[in-house]
């Protein structure tokens, strides 16, 4: 008879069901499991405490909207996104992913749009509805439920469509839950029941729920298509349903009655996950009992919370629970599965695992640091565990240390502890305990740390302190209470190597390997010949030094030390060892043999060794240390004991699945500050970048990274080098996931970062940044052509130095040459002076006494012409003579006498009236001056100028002498001009200097003295020389002022006429001697001889003067009220000053001239004494 078409879908549908059920079993044959026992614990914050919605991007990053925004978890942590304005008391009730760039999500302010790759949030364009509640993506359009309507928005034309009751249908405007199932339908739950949407006629079509209540409305919070059971999932106010489009069938799940189911999911293993206010509810079927999972406030690891308002599965099918306090994940995870302690004995107290063991019985022993747990159900739900504990009124223990847990071949249950050995009575379940000692009495078994049985029936017991023990086991076990002489003793005294035993593991050959403490290496003892052998001395030493052994079941020895293991044939006793890595700092803590493989727990994760190819891998599974192993054939299982708990996992986990993750790097610090594009313009996205530019100050980085490792407890172990600056890896330890750098210089890196592999080695895939640190402005092209123009600039200074400082010496040289010559000149001059002075003066005196006797006109012609001549060489001797005293400064003072300077001048003057070849003219503004002056200085000075201008003058031409005194300024003002040939205009600023006789004078040559004692005696007197003016060929004019107080007549004091005397002034002398006129003379002299020596300094000058620091302070601080420094440097600033105003020098060279060697302290000082700089001075003058 034909089946009904339901009838037979139906049994279709329950053979896809079995057929998914029996995939969901395979693929959960190696333990495979969701465990919804123990969650981790997510909290968003104190105010963001209610998660609506998960969203899972393309990269695996998972996305959280909440009552206070949007966040992300990277596995690590988490970190918000703020929204416009920072307001982010934005509640987020749904989302959805658009072109895997833009998170568009439901608000209670409407939608929320955010580019996460930009980190951004961008303002959308239409004005859309509050109150979104949820969203379904259907092609190019969005799907939005609200408290106020349904609504499409079309993503291309975002054109807003909206539906109503009336119009379209809807059985209420108020939409909680929209679906879009595989086959493109839209099912739309309301505040009053289900619908389906018509494309056709754009009107929905209601689905009736059998609800048999007097309730006219009915709220569909949530829905859920299941593609295998090929039904939707329909979750109400009270109810669950299960709609099967294709038949149009619709049933009730009892199990769900009176429950408000807010959310709905599938797990990885098929289960419904149902959330609901009273927690979580696992459905497999109608005959498997109910999973009710709630909060427990004694568990950390509970639900976080009874109210679940999303339940979301990963792409690696980890369950996310969105409750009213935060998150819950419960990880998908394949590799292990972990149970506290409490769930085993019922109580909070702790254990760390040191020792597993399962006997033949079926019984699990856990024992470590808190004595020994006896238990049948590694679940804990059968609650049957008996603790062993020393003080136990129960069931006691000798000590609460448990070192070993062994089973003899008569299936007897033996432990090592701290308190000696035990044997377990099953009929009493009591524990007997036995104390051994060797035959002297000297060793015991109090600290007994490992056991086993040899063929003889012997136990052989290994300790600390007291060596290694043999007994005979039916002995031992008939001994009354007290101490049992062991039958065997092994100490120093027969050979092992040291006293601290801690395994002991026969071989297949029957010898004993005795595993010791304190690096003391491997023996071996031949029982048959009592013989102690040391092994592997060498290379199980220092760091390779041995802490664990096992005997696998081919025989083969593994010794475990710090990085690695070594295998050992016990046949030939060849070795073959095995590194962990140069990554992995690992100390062996556990081994067991499993199979065809080696597990072995280490203090940097668990290791897998295959026994045929010798291959090492690292499994990822925990960050959890396991301190002992236990291998279970009859379950095919691997329990993993650790603190407070064992892991339950499977021997082919290297053969399971694990999902490939890529790095992501989920934040950027620069300078310890967090930033984004949403902070930070300049900044990229770090997520979603693989470069980034920074200024040369944003040089202090931080990155954080992740794998996003939802499903594993452990996450990966990486390494990371920045190319650049690392030349070796750097190991990032686990449950670290930030790398740092500081003051990183201007350029480019890479940073790359590796997970390891299972062998311990870098991924061939890394993920790599590459970073651009601008350098500063001063490090630019630009800047660096300028300092190659300064540069340049400093080379060419230097060069022009140089050749200035190389100039001067040469200079110096010539002027030190010229000196000299004109010493020798000066020399010569005042020898031949002297020499002439007699003769002449006898020439003279005696023509004086022929000139009034002689009567004849031609004669006394004669004789006036040989007086005259005479009298012109006496001068000349007397200027030599005068020079020759300045020079040796002998003529720098004063001998003042009060003289009538008009007819003083005019009588000077007359002299040379007498010469009719000139016109001469003179002329005073006042009738009679008086002043006190030198007389014969400025006889000097008005001889020299008369008769240069009488020199250079032709026949016919004039010559002018102008008195003026300036009552208004009290100076003297002496010009004398001439008619002459006039002096050339380079010629004049240097016609004053000493011996200088122009090129320009042709024959009217001369000593080039005379001009040199008028200004020398003219500044004597305090006065200047006022300028020369001069034009060739029509002559030339010099002036010069004298500061005079000048007095009247009736004010000359006169003393009593004697001999004719009376008419004369009174003499006043002035004193040119003094002590202290002649020691700052002396001290100005030594200044100026050593004005150019830039090591002149107070030092120098006491050497110089022969004079004492202190005296020559006080002397020069008396007379000049200036400290020696000071007046050193007044001396150089106004020797600068005359030598700049001649304009011959540059700056530079008249700096090294008056000795300085730094232009700007140069410029500073010349500065604080003038007002200008050299520089001003020399171009401005005075």
């Amino acid at each position: 008879m034909p089946c009904k078409p339901d009838i037979m879908y139906q049994r279709i549908i329950v053979i896809l069901f079995f057929l998914y059920a029996s995939c969901i079993l395979s693929n959960n044959a190696y333990g495979q499991k969701v465990n919804y026992q123990q969650f981790d614990n997510i909290y968003l914050g104190a105010e963001a405490s209610v998660v609506s919605c998960f969203l899972q991007d393309s990269e695996g990053l998972i996305w959280i909207g909440s009552n206070k925004g949007l966040f992300s978890y990277d596995g690590y942590s988490t970190q918000q996104h703020f929204t416009y304005g920072e307001n982010n008391n934005t509640r987020i009730y749904c989302g959805v992913i658009i072109d895997n760039t833009y998170l568009y999500m439901g608000t209670d302010n409407g939608i929320l749009v955010y580019n996460y790759r930009a980190d951004r949030y961008e303002q959308p364009e239409t004005d859309f509805p509050t109150d979104v509640r949820t969203m379904a993506l259907q092609g190019d359009t969005l799907w939005l439920g609200a408290l106020n309507g349904l609504y499409t928005y079309q993503l291309q034309s975002r054109k807003l469509t909206s539906f109503d009751t009336r119009r379209n249908g809807l059985p209420h405007n108020t939409i909680y839950s929209i679906i879009r199932t595989r086959d493109n339908q839209i099912y739309v739950g309301t505040y009053n029941g289900l619908c389906r949407y018509i494309p056709s006629n754009g009107k929905f079509e209601g689905i009736p729920l059998p609800v048999h209540s007097s309730q006219s409305n009915l709220f569909v919070n949530s829905l859920l298509e299941d593609t295998v059971r090929q039904c939707i999932w329909i979750g109400t106010e009270g109810y669950l349903f299960q709609y099967f489009p294709s038949t149009g069938q619709m049933k009730q799940t009892e199990a769900f009655h009176n429950n408000s189911i807010k959310s709905l999911a599938l797990d990885g293993n098929g289960d419904l996950l149902a959330g609901t206010d009273n927690g979580l509810y696992v459905y497999h079927n109608d005959t498997t009992p109910l999973q009710h999972i709630i909060h427990d406030s004694r568990n950390i690891q509970s639900l976080t919370n009874n109210i679940i308002w999303n339940i979301f599965a990963d792409q690696e099918h980890n369950i996310w629970l969105g409750t009213d306090y935060g998150i819950s994940l419960s990880r998908y995870n394949s590799a292990l599965q972990f149970i506290p302690i409490s769930q085993i004995t019922g109580t909070g107290d702790g254990n760390q695992f040191y020792s597993l063991f399962r006997d033949s019985k079926g019984f699990y022993w856990f024992g470590g640091t808190n004595g020994l747990i006896r238990f049948t159900d590694p679940a804990g739900e059968r609650h049957d565990a008996i603790w062993y504990r020393m003080g136990d009124k129960t069931y006691p223990l000798s000590h609460n240390r448990i070192r070993h847990i062994y089973e003899d071949k008569e299936q007897q249950l033996w432990i090592a502890t701290d308190g000696s050995i035990n044997r377990y009575d099953y009929a009493t379940r009591q524990f007997i305990h036995y104390n051994i000692v060797d035959s002297t009495g000297m060793y015991n078994t109090n600290w007994t740390y490992y056991m086993f049985e040899d063929t003889a029936g012997q136990l052989w017991i290994s300790t600390c302190l007291g060596g290694i023990f043999v007994v005979d086991k039916h002995k031992l076990m008939q001994s009354a209470s007290g101490q049992y002489v062991a039958e065997q003793n092994y100490s120093v005294h027969n050979g092992l190597s040291g006293m601290f035993i801690n395994q002991i593991i026969p071989d297949n050959e029957g010898n004993v390997w005795v595993l010791l403490y304190n690096n003391k290496g491997i023996d071996k003892i031949n029982p048959r010949t009592r013989e102690v052998t040391k092994l592997f001395a060498d290379e199980l030493s220092g760091e390779k030094s041995p802490n664990y052994l096992l005997c696998d079941e081919d025989g083969m020895l593994w010794v475990g030390f710090h990085g690695g293991v070594m295998r050992i044939n016990p046949k030939d006793e060849s070795q073959q060892s095995i590194s962990f890595g140069s990554f992995s700092n690992n100390e062996i803590l556990s081994m067991t043999s499993v199979k065809n493989s080696i597990w072995i727990s280490t203090t940097n994760g668990l290791w897998i060794i295959d026994r045929k190819t010798m291959d090492a891998r690292q499994q990822n599974m925990t960050d959890k240390r396991f301190t002992s192993l236990l291998f279970d054939p009859k379950e095919d299982c691997i329990y993993l004991g650790g603190a407070d708990g064992f892991g339950i996992s499977h021997p082919d986990i290297q053969a399971m699945h694990q999902p490939e993750r890529p790095i992501l790097l989920t934040a950027l610090y620069i300078n310890n500050q967090l930033v984004s594009p949403r902070t930070r313009d300049d900044v990229p996205n770090i997520r979603y970048t693989n470069s980034i530019e920074l200024k040369y100050d944003q040089n202090n980085l931080s990155f954080e990274l992740s794998d996003l490792p939802y499903s594993l407890d452990e996450k990966n172990k990486f390494v990371y080098r920045l190319e650049g600056m690392d030349k070796e890896w750097n190991f990032l330890k686990s449950n670290i996931n930030r790398i740092t750098y500081s003051n990183l210089s201007y350029g480019n890196y890479q940073l790359i970062i590796s997970k390891l592999e299972r062998d311990g080695q870098p991924s061939d895939h890394p993920y790599i940044l590459n970073i651009r640190i601008l350098p500063p402005w001063y490090y630019t092209i630009w800047a660096k052509a300028i300092y190659i123009l300064l540069l340049l600039s400093l080379i060419a200074w230097t060069i022009n130095f140089f050749r200035v400082k190389n100039r001067l010496k040469a200079e110096r040289r010539e002027k030190e040459k010229i000196l000299e010559q004109s010493r020798q000149k000066m020399a010569f001059f005042t020898n031949l002076s002297n020499e002439l002075k007699t003769p002449l003066s006898r020439i003279i005196a005696p023509i004086s006494q022929l000139l009034p006797s002689t009567e004849e006109v031609h004669e006394k012609q004669t004789l006036e012409e040989v007086q005259r001549n005479a009298m012109k060489i006496n001068s000349l001797i007397h200027q030599v003579l005068n020079f020759n005293r300045i020079e040796d400064n002998k003529d720098s003072l004063l001998i003042l006498s009060r003289i009538e300077l008009v007819s003083f001048s005019r009588s000077l003057f007359s002299v040379y009236e007498e010469d009719k070849r000139f016109t001469f003219h003179f002329e005073a503004n006042k009738a009679k001056i008086y002043a006190d002056m030198d007389a014969i200085k400025l006889g000097v000075i008005l001889d020299n100028l008369l008769s240069n201008a009488v020199k250079f003058t032709s026949e016919g031409g004039n010559i002018r002498l102008s008195l003026f005194y300036r009552q208004e300024t009290g100076l003297l003002e002496i010009c004398v001009s001439d008619t002459g040939a006039g002096i050339p205009q380079q010629d004049i600023p240097y016609i004053f200097q000493r011996f200088f006789q122009s090129p320009h004078s042709g024959s009217k040559e001369g000593t080039g003295i005379g001009l040199y004692l008028v200004k020398t005696y003219t500044e004597l007197h305090g006065g200047s020389i006022n300028g020369v003016t001069s034009e060739k060929g029509k002559g030339t004019s010099i002036g010069l002022s004298i500061p005079v107080t000048a007095v009247e007549e009736d004010e000359i004091p006169v003393v009593p006429s004697k001999k004719q005397l009376e008419s004369l002034p009174v003499l006043k002398p002035i004193e040119a001697e003094s002590q202290d006129e002649k020691f700052l003379s002396n001290i100005i002299r030594l200044i100026e001889d050593h004005l150019s020596d830039a090591d002149l300094n107070v030092n120098a000058l006491c050497e110089l003067s022969g004079i004492s620091n202190k005296q020559i302070y006080r002397k020069i601080k008396q007379l000049t009220g200036m400290s020696p420094v000071e007046y050193i440097k007044s001396i150089r600033m106004k020797k600068a000053a005359m030598l700049l105003q001649q304009k011959k020098f540059t700056v530079a060279e008249v700096m090294y001239m008056v000795g300085f060697s730094n232009h700007s302290y140069f410029s500073k000082c010349f500065q604080a004494e003038f007002g200008k700089t050299p520089r001003q001075y020399l171009n401005d003058g005075l």
